[in-house]
């Protein structure tokens, strides 16, 4: 419980500025002529036909989806707290020598 408390109010207010920024990427996507296209040549389920795509892909793509969503915000959320304490030990550095 130590090591998750340590910086922690820092560490989830990036994670969630990211994910809000991501959501909002998102949403706008959403509203493109590409995203309408790809969501008018889908298929639809329950009407008796077969999805077009192999067997254990129906089952890996959920985990695929979810790796992107919950890997790109941790690792731009890794990149933003390790660019952040490089940018303040340069700053300490700077400091002392002066």
């Amino acid at each position: 419980m130590k090591h998750l408390n340590y910086r922690l109010k820092p560490r989830l207010t990036v994670a969630l500025a990211i994910s809000v920024l991501i959501s909002l990427m998102l949403i706008l996507l959403e509203l493109t002529p590409w995203a309408e296209q790809i969501n008018l040549q889908g298929y639809s389920h329950g009407n008796g036909e077969k999805p077009d795509i192999p067997s254990y892909m129906r089952f890996i793509l959920p985990f695929v989806k979810e790796l992107i969503l919950i890997g790109v915000p941790m690792l731009l959320t890794v990149f933003v707290m390790k660019f952040y304490g490089f940018l303040k030990s340069l700053y300490k550095a700077k400091r002392i020598n002066n």
